[in-house]
């Protein structure tokens, strides 16, 4: 192995002791059997659940891995016992990445390759892979590749073991990240609560001469102070003319009365994401920007009012494009929503004409937005759950800030 590799241990029990899960080992192993189910009903032997630099998000459903470093990884479920395998490691050392938070125990880590110097020949995360392969199914017939389609894998697979079906089952994945357990809805709502926190201090923090840098440190400080294990992605702050783009990045642009200022932020909590928008206005509003803000709530309110199970998403998009009509602004609704939870965005996809129909359990952020050019953007985004009957907010910061 490279120089520095190794030196503190990473067995299972030397991980127990700095373990921090968000749930018993209980919700992962039920996880890793109902993929496993679901492989053997299609015709699968083996899958392996992939993450890199581009998504983690698979990895952190099934083993609680973050990758801190940029690396690949791949978890191998076949047999009795999952394994897992990663190069996301920083200075040789995988207790120095992370990886006491990983709950299985076959660990097998690995250098990344741009860590490996001179002429030192090390295992790659396929070779030990393969291995686990093996170690669990001596002669597969379908091997499985969920997630991000790591370079050369299918490959390496199809040389390691000849004549093997390779193919491409992340559906199955998404089909279980779709339904939230209770245990998931409450580490939800707990990412619910840290945004909560970080819009009321953004929209606490408008004031004329205020920079819109200013803005976004209030909401991270707020959202850090609440618990948040990361920003769920980059914060959106825009005031004024800029507000008529939504999505736009805090620069030093300093608010001035009557500004919109619109705000969109989501915190990261145990893997868990929230996804929240708020606007406000610097001042007492005018009163087209007031028939704007509430024509927005107007939509939120009447569209939540009509979710349940059974209910197609397609209809309740008919629904908010019938009341913006009605209120005089169908010209600059944007209907959108989207499923949450390890992933800010997963299963369901929320748009006009989708056929699938809400199921209890789904979580999902809304967020049908007004965007109008020049004027500025008004958007009650909050994450939802469904209901037996309904459905229910996650978040409780206010929705009106004027």
């Amino acid at each position: 192995m490279p120089y520095g590799w190794g030196k503190v241990p990473y067995t299972l029990e030397d991980r127990l002791p700095w373990m921090n899960l968000p749930f018993q080992v209980a919700e992962y192993r039920r996880r890793v059997d109902r993929l496993a189910r679901d492989a053997e009903t299609a015709g699968l032997d083996v899958v392996l659940v992939c993450g890199d630099p581009s998504d983690g998000s698979y990895i952190r459903y099934l083993t609680n891995f973050e990758d801190f470093y940029g690396g690949q990884s791949i978890a191998v479920v076949a047999g009795p016992e999952p394994g897992f395998a990663t190069n996301a490691v920083m200075h040789g050392e995988p207790m120095h990445s992370g990886i006491q938070d990983c709950w299985i125990a076959d660990v097998r880590c690995t250098a990344a390759p741009r860590t490996v110097t001179g002429g030192a020949q090390v295992s790659t995360v396929f070779d030990h892979a393969e291995d686990m392969v093996r170690e669990r199914c001596a002669s597969p017939r379908a091997i499985g590749i969920a997630g991000p389609q790591l370079a050369g894998l299918s490959e390496s697979l199809a040389a390691a073991f000849p004549g093997v079906e390779v193919r491409a089952c992340t559906d199955l994945i998404d089909e279980m990240c779709k339904i939230k357990s209770p245990a998931e809805v409450e580490v939800l709502r707990r990412a619910a609560a840290q945004a909560d926190a970080a819009v009321i201090a953004a929209m606490s923090a408008v004031r004329e001469d205020v920079t819109e840098f200013e803005i976004a440190a209030a909401a991270h400080d707020a959202m850090f102070r609440a618990g948040a294990e990361n920003i769920g992605f980059a914060i959106s702050v825009v005031a004024g003319e800029r507000a008529g783009f939504k999505h736009m990045a805090p620069t030093g642009n300093r608010v001035r009365r009557g500004d919109l200022v619109y705000v969109d932020l989501g915190s990261k909590n145990m893997g868990y994401y929230s996804d929240c928008s708020r606007q406000t206005v610097c001042g007492t509003p005018s009163a087209e920007q007031l028939r704007f803000m509430e024509a927005n709530i107007a939509i939120v309110e009447e569209c939540t009012r009509n979710i349940a199970p059974g209910v197609t998403i397609a209809s309740i998009a008919d629904i908010g494009l019938r009341v913006a009509k009605q209120l005089g602004y169908d010209d600059c609704l944007y209907f959108r929503g989207h499923g949450i939870g390890c992933r800010i965005q997963n299963r369901p996809q929320i748009a006009p004409g989708n056929p699938v129909v809400f199921e209890k359990d789904m979580v999902f952020a809304f967020e049908p937005m007004l965007v109008k050019l020049r004027f500025g953007t008004a958007c009650w985004e909050d994450v939802w759950q469904v209901t037996a009957g309904g459905v229910e907010r996650l978040n409780t910061a206010p929705y009106r800030f004027w």
